[in-house]
């Protein structure tokens, strides 16, 4: 096994920046899920408008 001193210094950071890269991680997939949500509820309400919009055009008379 090798004896640098810098090993273990090296293997720490690498560790600490593992664990920064799944906290990282996590706050993505998190904004990620609140995006989506939001996404979901805008199309919710032009899905909404768009049958309002259906409606009134249907009432609407036929152009000449």
């Amino acid at each position: 096994m090798t004896r640098d001193p810098s090993l273990k210094l090296r293997v720490a950071r690498l560790e600490n920046e593992t664990v920064s890269i799944d906290e990282l991680m996590t706050d993505i997939r998190a904004t990620q899920l609140e995006n989506t949500q939001r996404l979901d509820r805008v199309e919710t309400r032009l899905d909404g408008v768009e049958t309002e919009l259906d409606e009134v055009s249907r009432r609407l008379p036929e152009p000449a």
